[in-house]
């Protein structure tokens, strides 16, 4: 094997919107065979969830990039969140005896705050510039990861990140990142006519066409409404394997309201790309009421359903009925039920919508076949992973019929571990390069 395709070694590490865990894989990876060796979750501390939570708020009501930083809250959960990642990058590469000498690069997204795509500005007629603002700084992960491995190895840390800012600053969404993940990975696994969707706090879709990615983008949310009644009214951080949600009934009402306040994004044309911020799950305070949170919950898990299938509408010409999920969405047994349900006919429509889902049915290649991905817990960290691969070999990530970015975009950075530690001051990557747009 020439040196060109030899193996490289890498971990990819995923926090999301749902701040659980911290989500890693150790892969390899050679030209077209990606090969996750082995996977482990370290959940968050409760209290970083609710920091993150708090940080988001205020965020939220910032302006400029230097107001967030100037947020005392953001430099203490900032400190604390590469703190708990570096702990659990440190006890899994112990763990499992990952050979520093051979490690190519520890690939991570960060924390989103706030996102603001081109599509977001058009739809809303805004005067500020495109941006997106995920908080990491990798040089302050690679010396915090590098000074906790000292009893184990004098190699140096390099840490690949900051992966949506390229494809913003050229014009692109930011998001998703995915498609070109998806279809390397049906390419892989021999199958050249899909659709891949992603469940996690937002869905989003791939759509596979000839072997290649030729459309992504995200659907709305998923999780988001049922965490957020779940936290409200419970002590639980989200309702797991859904037993609450199974023992309710769907609420026509709240479905119909719940399609409203996002109708705008739902009926916006892709790519475009959604943040949690945008589905408004304040506005949902009618239905907050504790003694029908089952009924509730049933319903916020239909809706995450019926907007994946609603998305199917953006799709030209025939649907692929090949279904592959993954996302720990899909760790909600009633959300596979729904979709197939609304998928096969079987499922409530509402009465303005039947002729859309009348045409998406009839579109359909064949009797839709939906398969939970073997790699389904492990795919964002597997995604981390093939971005720090094609940044290390300079090879574009998006492209315009993708994200809309003005050329072929190759996302990403990446910095190696200083042998002693900055100040805290001196660490000037704490937020993405794009957090600059609107500044």
């Amino acid at each position: 094997m020439s040196e060109k395709h030899q193996s490289a070694f890498y971990i990819g590490i995923m926090t999301g919107n749902s701040m659980d865990a911290v989500d890693m894989v150790y892969a390899d990876i050679t030209v077209g065979y990606l090969h996750p060796i082995v996977f482990n979750s370290i959940p968050f501390s409760d209290e970083m969830r609710v920091l993150i939570a708090d940080l988001r708020t205020q965020v939220l009501k910032c302006c400029c990039r230097v107001e967030i930083e100037a947020l005392p809250l953001f430099q203490k959960v900032h400190r604390l969140y590469i703190e708990q990642i570096a702990d659990a990058v440190v006890t899994f590469i112990k763990r499992e005896k990952i050979d520093m000498a051979t490690l190519n690069g520890i690939c991570f997204h960060g924390k989103t705050l706030d996102h603001c795509p081109p599509s977001r500005i058009q739809k809303e007629h805004l005067s500020c510039r495109a941006y997106t603002v995920q908080m990491g700084s990798g040089q302050l992960l690679a010396d915090k990861i590098y000074q906790l491995l000292s009893d184990y190895s004098d190699d140096s840390v390099r840490v690949i990140y900051d992966f949506r800012s390229d494809d913003v600053m050229n014009g692109g969404e930011g998001a998703p990142l995915i498609p070109i993940f998806n279809a390397f990975m049906a390419k892989q696994e021999g199958c050249l006519n899909r659709i891949d969707i992603n469940a996690g706090n937002t869905s989003n879709l791939c759509v596979i066409k000839n072997g290649k990615a030729i459309g992504g983008w995200d659907l709305g949310p998923c999780n988001a409404y049922t965490d957020y009644l779940v936290r409200l009214h419970t002590d639980l951080p989200y309702d797991k394997d859904g037993q609450l949600a199974q023992n309710g009934q769907l609420n026509i009402d709240l479905l119909k309201e719940l399609f409203t306040i996002c109708q705008a994004f739902y009926e916006a044309v892709p790519p475009k790309s959604g943040d949690p911020a945008f589905y408004f799950a304040d506005k949902i305070k009618a239905f907050q009421n504790k003694h029908l949170l089952a009924d509730n919950l049933y319903t916020t898990t239909y809706t995450a359903a019926y907007v994946m299938a609603y998305g199917l509408k953006f799709i030209l010409g025939e649907i692929p009925s090949e279904f592959s999920l993954f996302g720990g969405g899909w760790n909600h047994p009633l959300l596979k039920q729904h979709l197939w349900q609304i998928l096969t006919g079987k499922g409530y429509i509402l009465l303005e919508h039947q002729d859309i889902f009348t045409d998406i049915l009839n579109r359909l290649s064949d009797k839709p076949r939906l398969k939970i991905h073997p790699h389904q817990q492990s795919m964002e960290c597997l995604l981390m992973v093939l971005m720090g691969w094609y940044f290390d070999n300079r090879m574009p990530w998006t492209t315009p019929v993708l994200t809309r970015c003005q050329t072929p975009t190759v996302c990403g950075r990446a910095v190696c571990s200083a042998k002693e530690e900055m100040h805290e001051t001196k660490y000037t990557d704490k937020l993405s390069r794009a957090s600059q747009g609107w500044n």
